[in-house]
């Protein structure tokens, strides 16, 4: 999942109705997106220096652990989800061509992002192979657009949606579109009502580039004076926000507690390499004191705007990313991390979304239970690792 560009909404049909659901919904995530995480750097922490136990948020809706996720069954008379018995822990997408005509909607969340173009190629390729009729729109990573998606898609009552709006604090006002015409949907990487939710394992992933930077610091500086740079955006939901939280807990699990104040939260909304170079230059030049300084985001492109900040302030810190994209990747086949300060990035495989989104709306279709929420697994790649799983 990717990042929050702001929006305003415009004349929409029920423009009204809807601004006012979007707002209320934005402030909501603002204020949930406050609490629940172990390490957001808000509080002076009396613990510095000693041995660090981390305590990963639970009940995070989009970061729920195995044992905490339900099986969903959709209800057509309700346009509702319900709780069914059985085990949620897993789910294995079954790719079979439906017995008859299936339409299925794709919402685009923003067509020309790095990580969204091969989940949306994806998509396509298996609709096509499985005699899916799939209709599209692209909600441009505007939130106004998002609700114009789904109105226009949801006229064309197709059996199931693939909600992919990234734009949180539209979520209420475009899933009522759905839900209103009767239309069942899951959601990519941004928790969405009455949507099964598929992506990544924020906290997880975050964890292990968290460890990584961890290592890093721990073999170049002993874990001496370190500082934590995290660019946030938490319009993007609590759940993506548990990526950063993992990421701090991750550093102080090799390092041991770190001064509240060392752990320092920046906004980089935008969702650019450029806006995360200005945001981390300011900070550096405000915090000249900051030597030894590990720095990640929730995506590639501002992760590595971050590091390209570290390249040119003389090479003081060291990023590891989450997501993996076209951009993480070929930022690490640039060069070693030593150069380009680079370390890794904990891949999200945004190319096996598509079997599992497709997989979770023909079972849906097919009358069977799903989890409500089903998360890929995550592993580190380097410079020395990513052309094994990306020659």
């Amino acid at each position: 999942m990717k990042i929050n560009r702001p929006g305003t909404f415009e004349a929409l049909p029920r423009s009204r109705r809807l601004q006012v659901a979007v707002v209320a919904a934005a402030c909501a995530t603002l204020a949930l997106s406050a609490c629940g995480s172990n390490s957001d750097g808000g509080d002076k922490n009396d613990k510095a220096g000693e041995p660090f136990v981390a305590k990963r948020a639970t009940n995070v809706p989009g970061d729920l652990l195995p044992e905490d996720r339900v099986l969903w069954k959709y209800d057509a008379a309700s346009s509702k989800y319900s709780e069914v018995a059985g085990d949620a822990s897993t789910y294995t997408p079954k790719l079979e061509k439906p017995a008859d005509p299936v339409t299925i909607a794709y919402m685009d969340p923003w067509a020309s992002n790095p990580f969204a173009i091969p989940i949306r190629e994806g998509v396509q390729r298996i609709a096509k192979d499985l005699g899916i009729k799939l209709i599209y729109c692209d909600t441009a990573f505007k939130p106004d657009q998002a609700v114009s998606c789904a109105e226009t898609l949801a006229s064309q009552k197709p059996d199931f949606a693939i909600a992919g709006n990234w734009q949180t604090g539209a979520s209420a006002a475009t899933i009522k579109v759905f839900d209103e015409a009767g239309i069942p949907t899951n959601s990519i990487d941004v928790v969405q009502p009455n949507s099964i939710f598929f992506g990544a394992d924020n906290y997880t992933s975050g964890a292990i580039a968290g460890r990584a930077a961890g290592d890093y610091a721990k073999s170049e500086w002993d874990c001496k004076d370190v500082w934590l740079l995290l660019g946030e955006n938490k319009e993007e939901g609590e759940a993506a926000d548990q990526r950063l939280a993992g990421f701090a807990d991750g550093v102080q699990e090799v390092c041991g507690t770190l001064p509240g104040e060392r752990i320092a939260r920046e906004r980089m909304a935008a969702g650019t390499a450029d806006q995360a170079i200005t945001a981390t230059t300011d900070w550096m030049t405000a915090h000249p004191q900051a030597e030894h300084l590990l720095g990640t985001s929730l995506d590639d492109e501002r992760s590595s705007g971050i590091a390209k900040a570290f390249v040119a302030n003389g090479g003081k810190g060291m990023v590891a990313s989450t997501g993996c994209d076209a951009v993480g990747i070929d930022v690490l086949k640039q060069d070693v991390a030593s150069k380009n300060r680079y370390l890794g990035c904990a891949a999200f495989f945004p190319e096996k979304y598509p079997d599992y989104l497709v997989g979770l709306a023909l079972d849906v279709i097919a009358g069977n239970p799903v989890p409500n929420e089903v998360h890929l697994e995550h592993k580190l790649l380097t410079h020395d690792t990513v052309g094994e799983v990306y020659p």
